[in-house]
Formats: structure tokens, C-alpha cells, sequence
């Protein structure tokens, strides 16, 4: 569909579409004369008598009935042809009339300002008598101004108006048209046992659906009317059951508009509303991509942007989007919601009465892993599109929180950075899943974000966070030394790892996201406040960091190498603890601010055992604090500072592990591997600084972040 220009004559050419239905019309009648001589041929097969004549007859009633409804299609074809040649010609028509009628309203606007100009100009020379009218004139200048302009407004909702008609009316006729071919349909009806004659009998029965719809749909029509048109369709919907070729031909001729508008604002029935959802799965299952796409967007787009007139139609529409779904048709939706919300401001009450349908689409997105991230960060993207799209999902939530804890908004979150960090995932995809990650740790803790609601998340959501951040933990402790300047996503960039000796495997690079450091400490400590969800992050510490010591103690990597990545990989893991352990002092601080008596702490690390030596059991969720008096963050930090030494040798005892056998492997003895792994230990200068470092800057423990000392 090509792309009108705001207040430029429409687009199109009826002569076309004329010309075009008049050659479908012409092989119609070609089709129909090739019909009557197959009759005749079958007339004179009846006379004959045998096996291969019974099998010749059987072949020729199939082509009759393809061609019987090949020639219904092409009537079908030149009639939709035509009748959108007569709807262009008047569109453009319309169009032309409400250009006209601007300029004309814009002629006035100007003479209007001029003559308001005038009679300031008369009002400063004295000498002229009229001086004393020229606040009156300007007035009166000012009135037709005024009205000048609410009449170029006028046009321009008039030219607004007919843009959308031709469009609406467009993609109904393209929906149509869509319909008339569909060999994968014409191909599953004969596969099925289906004769193509039943195939079209049972199309022709969702045509008339599709009409009886379109009918309850028109505004204005006698509310008794309406009323009676309504009852029926709902009952002729329930009973449509999961024919493919009958929806099929429905959801080819009505849009979600004219559905909403059939089926009004209030609650649809359960069975009307299985029935829809159904018909909508059986048509997916035959409809090429493109199409999915289309009515999934349109089943968004087509809701009316008035909080008081949406309804239970966006609840409609969630229940229409079940997960099974083709990604095709929640990606639709998923850019629909984007694009509602940039229309909408993302205002509360329509998040709120979106949540359902939000849920939905994130729900069915994030069962395809490349739709997801295809969606939130598509190809050949820019960062802006990236930042709209991430703020859309991630930077807004209703007041009291998504239906689901924010379950479904994250897992599209984990699944698009899924789909761009497993293993064989190209340069590109990382770059796209780098910029999601990017976009969405900004986005996450923003006012009014997903993470800064007084309502927490549930555990699914903290799991599905902490998957997303599980490829760049490597990059964690970096994240610190570069903190955005103006609050906008840093760009991604690679974290490139400290040099190996020569003849050690090489280690795969991911592309990794440049991260605000206020934001991503903020985001793990918002999904770490139950002792469920800060086990999740602890689980991804734990593995980033088995597999950070793999790496610093393969087979051929120098000492002083090994020791470097080593160094890298527990700072990494003490920025993600430090984080978790910064909800603490943040709560405290939010205590000492409102001078509250009791708080939560917002730390709670599960007990988990630390090599084979000790084990953690901090804080359980939801203790209080003794009582503080007036200095709360102290105590807070005091109660940081005393989990910090057993926080420090679960980060570290794995690196010192694997080091020792390492160095067993080749094959030294105990009292030199005690020795060479002493700096390794956790409580050891190198080790304890290295975590301190970190720990400190992302715990909120006094340092700024980006600072060294």
C-alpha cells in the first residue's frame, strides 16, 4: 500500500483497477465456457461403461469443480476490482475538496493576521482618526483569524478522515482478494477429502458470517436493529466451530474494527470469545505470513484510543491472542502496542486497561525467542527505535502493577536476548540483542518504569531478568566505569578479554552492552528482594563465574594471565552481589528519609552452599532490622559490611579451586600449589581488593560510581 503525504492528493489510479477488474471479468466468462464444454464431455462419458472411464470421470468432476470455483473467484475478484475503483475515485475526490478547502481556510488565516497587524500599525499614528477604532479592528481581525483557523482544522480531520477510509477500505479489499486464492486452503480442503465444490460452500458461509458482521458493525443503524443483528452474530459465531475455510473466509472480509464494533464495548460471552479465538488459530494456520502479521497488528491498531470507549475490547482482544499462536501475529500486535503507546503518551489508565492484552502479546512473543528479539530490536534498526520500543515495554506499568507480576514482559525481555547471545548466534543478532539490553537497563528503573513501581515483581519476573543479564555478567564490573552522561542507553560495545599465552584455545567474545551503572545496579536489586528471586541472580553469579574460572585456568594460559582473568571475573561477580546488597542501604536510606520506625531490608541472598567449606545465610526475606534510632543507614551499611567477607568466598573460593587443580593437573607438588595459589585465596590483598573495589562502588557503600581509588 503506498503512502499518502499529509494534505497531498490521494494516490491510486481507479482507471487501473477498472482495467484490471474488466480482464478478471473476461477469463470468468473464458472459465465459463470451458465449463459447459467439460459438461458436454461428462454428457458423453455417461454413455460409456469402464474401470478407465470411471476414473476419467472422477478426474473431470475434480476439474469441474476447480474450475467452478476458479470462475466464482475471478467474479469475486472483478467485482471487489471494481467496486474499489468506484471507493478511489471518491476518496480522491473528497481528498481534493479538503485540500481545497484549507488553502482557502489558510488564505483567510493570513489576511486575517495582516489586517490584525494593520490596525495595530493605525492605532500608533494619532493623526489618523480612525486610531481610536484600532482596538476594535484588531479584535474583529483576531475573531476571523480564529475562525479561519478552526476551519484549516477542519480540513485537515476531513482530508484525515478520507486517508483512513481509503486505507481501511484498502487493506478490506486487499483481505478479500487474499481470500480468493489461498492454494495452501485449496490444498488442505483436498488433502482433507474436501471436494472443491463443499470448499466453496463452506467459504460462501463464511461470507455471509463475515457480512452478518460487517452489518452489526455499521454506526448509526436502529439500536433495536443493532440489538437483533448482535444476538444473532454471536450465535452463528459460537456455532462456527474450528472450520478453517469458513474463517478463513471471515478474516479475510472483516477487520478487528468492524468485529469490535459488531460485538460493542461490553464483556463478550466465554463461548463467543473461545469460538473467535479458535477461528483465529485455524485461519493462522493456513494464512501467509504477511497476512498473520496484518490482523495481528490490526487486532492492536484497531482499538479505540479513548480509555472509556476501549472497554472490555482490549480484554477481547488478549483472549483472541492465545500463545500458540504463529509469532507472526503477536509480532503484529507487539508493534501495534508500541506504536499506542507513543499515540497514548503511555498514560496509566490506558497501560491499565491494557495490561490483559500486554500480557497476552508479550506471552506469545516470547514463545519464539527470534520474533522476540526481531521485535524489540529489529534488523538494520537505530538505537532511537531500539529506546522507544524498550521504553514501551519496560519503562511503563499500570499504578498497581501488570496482572502477572511483569512475568511476561521480562520473559520477552530473556527471550530476545536469548535469541541474540546462544551460541550460534551471528555478530548482528548480538549487536541487536546488545542494544535491547542497552535500552531496557534504562528503561527498567526510569520513573514509572517496570522496576520503579512501589509494586515488586513477581520471582518468575526476577528469574527472567536475571536470564537476560546472564550473558553480560562477564561485563558487570565494566558497566561502573562507563555510566552514561545524559541518561540515554549507552551504545554496545565488546568487552575484550585480557591476552592468553600462546597456544591457549580462544576464548568466543559476545557483544556486550554498554550499561548505565546506576541502572543496572538499580535493576538487580529491584529483583532480588524475596530470597527466591536474589537466588536466581546468585545461581547466574555462580555459573558466570564456574565458567570465568574455567576460562582463567585452561589448559596453556600463563600465570600472570590466569591471575588477570581471574581478577576480571571477581569483579564481576562482586558488582552483581554488591547490587543485590545495595537494596539495603537504598531502603535504609528511604527509611531515614521518611524517619520510618521498621523496613525491609531489600537483601536477601539464599542459603547456598560456598565450596565445601560454608554456607550463606543472609538475611531472610522480610527481616527487620533492630531498631535503628535515627541513623539507618549505618546500621544498613554495618549489616552490608558483615556479609561481605562470605559473600567474597563465594565469589572467589571457585577461581582458587580451579587454579589448584590446575596446578595439580600439572602435575605440582601440594607445597608449591599453596604457594602459587595463595594470592588466589579469598581472604588474600589481591583478591579482597579486587572484590572490595567493586563490591563497594555497586553496594552504595560510599564510593560514586565510576570512581577508583
Amino acid at each position: 500500500m503506498t503512502v499518502d503525504r499529509p494534505f497531498e492528493p490521494l494516490s491510486g489510479s481507479p482507471e487501473v483497477l477498472d482495467s484490471l477488474a474488466s480482464g478478471a471479468s473476461r477469463a470468468s466468462a473464458a472459465l465459463s465456457t470451458v465449463h459447459s464444454d467439460l459438461v458436454g464431455l461428462d454428457t458423453t462419458m455417461t454413455r460409456q461403461r469402464s474401470a478407465a472411464v470411471d476414473t476419467a470421470r472422477t478426474a473431470l468432476d475434480d476439474l469441474m469443480a476447480r474450475v467452478r470455483l476458479s470462475d466464482r473467484v475471478l467474479r469475486e475478484t472483478a467485482r471487489v476490482l471494481a467496486d474499489r475503483a468506484a471507493g478511489l475515485a471518491r476518496e480522491q475526490h473528497e481528498a481534493l475538496q479538503a485540500i481545497a478547502q484549507r488553502e482557502e481556510a489558510w488564505t483567510r488565516v493570513r489576511r486575517a493576521e495582516a489586517d490584525e497587524a494593520a490596525a495595530w500599525q493605525l492605532g500608533l499614528d494619532t493623526a489618523d482618526l480612525r486610531h481610536l477604532d484600532a482596538a476594535r479592528l484588531a479584535a474583529e481581525a483576531r475573531a476571523r483569524r480564529d475562525a479561519a483557523h478552526d476551519d484549516v482544522l477542519d480540513a485537515e480531520r476531513r482530508w484525515y478522515r478520507v486517508r483512513e477510509t481509503k486505507e481501511t477500505s484498502s487493506r478490506v479489499a486487499a483481505r478479500r482478494l487474499g481470500g480468493l486464492g489461498h492454494p495452501d486452503l485449496v490444498r488442505w480442503a483436498v488433502a482433507d477429502g474436501t471436494t472443491l465444490a463443499d470448499l466453496g460452500s463452506r467459504w460462501a458461509d463464511g461470507v455471509r458470517l463475515a457480512e452478518r458482521l460487517s452489518a452489526g458493525a455499521v454506526a448509526g443503524a436502529d439500536p433495536a436493529e443493532r440489538q437483533e443483528l448482535r444476538e444473532g452474530t454471536v450465535a452463528a459465531l459460537a456455532a462456527a466451530g474450528d472450520d478453517p475455510v469458513l474463517w478463513t473466509a471471515l478474516w479475510e472480509r472483516v477487520g478487528p474494527a468492524e468485529l469490535y464494533a459488531a460485538l460493542g464495548v461490553g464483556a463478550v460471552a466465554g463461548p463467543t470469545r473461545e469460538a473467535l479465538a479458535t477461528g483465529l488459530a485455524a485461519w493462522a494456520r493456513h494464512a501467509t505470513p504477511t497476512e498473520r502479521y496484518a490482523l495481528g497488528n490490526a487486532l492492536v491498531s484497531a482499538l479505540p484510543p479513548g480509555f472509556h470507549e476501549l472497554g472490555d475490547r482490549a480484554d477481547l482482544a488478549a483472549a483472541l491472542l492465545r500463545p500458540a499462536l504463529p509469532a507472526d501475529v503477536h509480532r503484529g500486535a507487539a508493534d501495534a502496542l508500541v506504536e499506542r503507546h507513543g499515540a497514548t503518551g503511555s498514560s496509566e489508565a490506558d497501560t491499565a486497561a491494557t495490561g490483559t492484552l500486554t500480557v497476552a502479546v508479550a506471552t506469545g512473543l516470547a514463545a519464539d525467542p527470534d520474533a522476540a528479539l526481531r521485535h524489540l530490536a529489529p534488523p538494520g534498526t537505530t538505537a532511537a527505535d531500539v529506546t522507544d520500543r524498550a521504553h514501551a515495554w519496560f519503562g511503563v506499568a499500570p499504578p498497581d502493577g501488570w496482572p502477572d507480576g511483569g512475568t511476561a514482559v521480562t520473559g520477552l525481555l530473556a527471550a530476545a536476548i536469548g535469541a541474540g547471545t546462544h551460541p550460534g548466534a551471528d555478530a548482528p543478532q548480538q549487536v541487536r540483542a546488545a542494544l535491547a539490553s542497552s535500552a531496557a537497563t534504562t528503561a527498567l528503573v526510569a520513573p514509572g518504569g517496570l522496576l520503579a513501581g512501589a509494586y515488586p515483581v513477581s520471582d518468575a519476573a526476577s528469574r527472567h531478568v536475571a536470564a537476560a543479564y546472564a550473558p553480560y555478567l562477564v561485563s558487570a564490573d565494566d558497566a561502573a566505569w562507563h555510566p552514561s552522561a545524559d541518561g540515554s542507553p549507552p551504545a554496545p560495545g565488546v568487552r575484550g578479554l585480557p591476552p592468553l599465552a600462546e597456544g591457549a584455545e580462544p576464548v568466543p567474545e559476545v557483544v556486550q552492552p554498554r550499561l548505565d551503572a546506576f541502572a543496572l545496579r538499580d535493576v538487580v536489586a529491584a529483583t532480588s528482594t524475596t530470597e527466591t528471586a536474589s537466588g536466581h541472580w546468585l545461581r547466574q553469579v555462580d555459573i558466570a563465574v564456574a565458567a570465568a574460572a574455567a576460562t582463567a585456568t585452561a589448559e596453556g594460559v600463563g600465570a600472570a594471565d590466569a591471575e588477570a582473568l581471574a581478577q576480571a571475573g571477581v569483579a564481576d561477580g562482586a558488582a552483581v552481589v554488591g547490587s543485590i546488597a545495595s537494596g539495603t542501604i537504598s531502603v535504609a536510606q528511604d527509611a531515614a528519609a521518611e524517619d520510618a520506625l521498621l523496613y525491609s531490608t531489600g537483601l536477601n541472598l539464599a542459603t547456598t552452599p560456598v565450596g565445601a567449606r560454608t554456607s550463606l545465610g543472609l538475611l531472610g526475606l522480610g527481616t527487620l532490622l533492630p531498631p535503628l534510632g535515627p541513623d539507618h543507614v549505618g546500621a544498613a551499611r554495618e549489616e552490608v559490611l558483615a556479609t561481605e567477607d562470605t559473600l567474597r568466598e563465594r565469589v572467589v573460593t571457585p577461581f582458587e579451586t580451579a587454579w589448584r587443580r590446575e596446578l595439580a593437573d600439572r602435575g605440582l607438588p601440594p607445597d608449591a600449589i599453596d604457594d602459587a595459589a595463595r594470592r588466589w585465596a579469598a581472604d588474600s590483598q589481591t583478591m579482597t581488593i579486587t572484590f572490595r573495589d567493586s563490591f563497594d562502588v555497586h553496594s552504595g557503600l560510599g564510593r560514586r560510581l565510576g570512581e577508583r581509588s
